[in-house]
């Protein structure tokens, strides 16, 4: 008869969740869509909004997306795309078709492509852009994080949620197996390893070089794309002074449902039951006998999600602009200070950005620029992810209640633990202590310089030599308690410290020759030819010391490093990836309707054996425009 009853209950139970489900499913329903470009090329990262809603997603590589929306009631999607007019369409029940163009007005905009800048309309590659102003309008404090869905073919994701976290950039997905992905970045024409210390604010245009005609001037260094950000130039006339700023704060925007403490003793014991009478008897050890389990349905149980990501994280930026000078002398002046403080506990960043640059004419053939960057990030957490200790899922599987545990932390006399209860109060491990005391401090302090002399006393003809600086300062401070895995392994349960300190230097050297020519509205040639040197130098320490005083924490730990036990202590001196190259672009177009371009580069690295230092990267590409030709004016 009980059988039966189960079965029954079973059964309805099942039913009552097809009826939840199909009402469910009946409130809403997918769309999917497939958005491509007037050429029919599929377009990647566009912008598709539920209107008057904050459903969002993004079209995938070859264009597609799929959304939920309504299942009744007019539903209208937002399409939006850098480069792009914006799309507003009814969606219906049949699959979208979506053709996007280009923005008009787009196409007289100038675009950097390596050594020298095009018109938009006169490009022959494949490339996106995103100007200064749209960046500047979203909250938040990395760059790569504002380009993210905005720029076709560009792909930009997080390894953590942790403010100061990696972040992925991909042109058009991975283009190797075993090597790195990563694109080139070029910031005012300076090879630089990160674009993460680079204030929004500063920003007048992103240029992002995607095909091989149009990386090929930056030779094997472009193989996944090249990332070109150009900050903001010097203004001319009455001081003006600028002020920016904004504040938000975030918090986690849903919690997910797990087990009350009654249901998830109620688990342990099913689960012990069915294992060993042994299983069962720890259970009632460290649990209670199955009679008393009701008791847990009173106690309340401990919300790890809330304890680990409940508090508002609050985000601030604050910036101060200072544009001047005569029609000679131009300089502008900012000062950027980004505060971020993350929703897991104990996580945080903070970063104070400077950028100073100088226009001056010496004479009418005779130009003198400058510029100075300097940042200084500190970013406190070790995150989630990589060798961290710490896991986002800790706050979903964590036990809500330690069972007899509890009551002996609030009354250690009620009963003396033996040494296997002890070994078991151990291993229940707090993901807040856990967070503490998987502790990490990274400060970075990168300064950058560069100066340029242009000589244009040829018509036609303009010759600019560059020298550029570049120096960094690296301190990373980790320290693992005795409840994280690497104190365990390493340390013998006590807590252990190590400082990786670096010390980086990068000089560039680059001389152009620039040749723009223009015949009526016949031939129009721009050729420039060029030579760059790179050199520096790597320094590192690292230094790892065990053993020390459970009670000693982090702060007092690396002001102490002695009084542990040396463990490693590693130093590297070395050379930086050096470079010599020589280039050429030419740029021609015949009666505005057939373009061409041309482009080879030799570069010799360090990082190749002698006699084999030396390759030659070439490529051509050519453009016909359709829309000038006679047998078009009329479409």
């Amino acid at each position: 008869m009980t059988r039966i009853l189960k079965t029954w209950g079973t059964g309805l139970l099942l039913l009552l969740s097809c009826l939840c489900t199909s009402e469910l499913l009946a409130q809403t329903r997918q769309v999917k869509g497939r958005v491509t470009d007037e050429a029919g090329l599929p377009l990647q990262g566009v912008n598709v909004l539920l209107k008057g809603t904050f459903t969002t997603t993004q079209t995938n590589s070859v264009g597609d997306f799929t959304i939920q929306v309504p299942a009744t009631g007019k539903v209208e999607l937002v399409l939006t795309s850098s480069g792009f007019n914006a799309i507003t369409l009814v969606a219906t029940n049949a699959d979208l078709d979506i053709k996007m163009e280009k923005s008009v007005s787009t196409l007289d905009d100038v675009v950097v492509v390596g050594y020298t800048t095009v018109k938009k309309r006169d490009l022959t590659g494949a490339t996106s852009s995103m100007a200064g102003r749209d960046v500047e309008k979203i909250p938040v404090s990395s760059v790569a994080e504002a380009m993210t869905g905005r720029l076709a073919g560009v792909q930009v994701t997080t390894t953590d949620g942790a403010p100061g976290a990696e972040i992925v950039i991909r042109v058009r997905g991975g283009g190797s197996v075993t090597q790195d992905n990563s694109p080139l970045y070029i910031v005012d024409g300076f090879p630089v390893s990160s674009i993460n210390e680079i204030a929004t604010t500063d920003i007048a245009t992103i240029d992002i070089l995607k095909d091989a005609s149009s990386t090929a001037i930056y030779g094997a260094r472009g193989a996944n794309g090249v990332v070109i950000i150009t900050t903001k130039s010097a203004k001319g006339g009455k001081t003006s002074v600028s002020f920016n700023s904004y504040l938000q704060g975030r918090t986690l925007p849903k919690k997910l449902k797990v087990l009350s403490p009654y249901e998830f003793v109620l688990a342990q014991y099913e689960y012990a039951r069915i294992r060993s009478q042994s299983d069962l008897d720890n259970f009632t050890k460290y649990f209670g006998v199955y009679d008393d389990l009701e008791l847990y349905k009173a106690q309340k149980g401990t919300d790890w999600q809330e304890e680990l990501f409940g508090d508002i994280a609050y985000s601030q930026q604050h910036n101060v602009a200072l544009t001047g000078g005569t029609d000679k002398t131009k300089f502008s002046f900012s000062v950027t200070n980004n505060k971020d403080n993350g929703i897991l506990v104990g996580s945080g960043y903070n970063r104070t950005y400077t950028n100073f640059k100088l226009n001056h004419e010496i004479s009418k053939s005779f130009k003198f620029d400058i510029g100075s960057r300097f940042s200084n990030t500190v970013v406190d957490g070790a995150g989630t992810s990589g060798g961290s200790s710490l896991r986002t899922s800790d706050g979903i599987t964590t036990r809500p209640v330690n069972g007899i545990a509890d009551q002996i932390a609030i009354d250690p006399t009620s009963s003396g633990p033996d040494d296997e209860y002890e070994q078991f109060l151990k291993s229940l491990i707090n993901p807040v202590e856990l967070a503490a005391q998987d502790y990490r401090k990274r400060v970075e302090r990168t300064f950058n310089s560069n100066a340029a002399l242009s000589w244009s006393g040829i018509r036609n003809l303009t010759l600019r030599s560059e020298f550029g600086l570049e120096l960094i300062y690296g301190d990373n401070k980790r320290y693992y308690g005795p409840l994280t895995g690497e104190s365990r392994n390493v340390g013998g349960n006590l807590p252990l410290g190590e400082i990786t300190t670096y010390h980086n230097k990068r000089y560039r050297w680059s001389n152009t020759a620039n040749y723009r020519f223009k015949s009526r509205n016949i031939h129009d040639f721009n050729f420039i030819l060029g030579q760059e040197i790179l050199a520096g130098t790597v320094s590192t320490i690292f230094n790892r010391s065990k053993f020390f005083d459970a009670s000693l924490q982090p702060k007092r730990l690396f002001a102490n490093m002695a009084l542990g036990t040396p463990d490693r202590y590693e130093t590297f001196d070395g050379p930086g990836d050096n470079l010599m190259s020589f280039f050429g672009q030419a740029f021609y177009q015949l009666k505005s309707k057939y373009l061409f371009t041309l482009t080879a580069r030799a570069d010799a690295s360090n990082k190749f054996a002698p006699g084999k230092r030396w390759g030659i990267f070439p490529a051509m590409a050519f453009a016909w425009r359709v829309s000038n030709e006679k047998f078009m004016e009329n479409v």
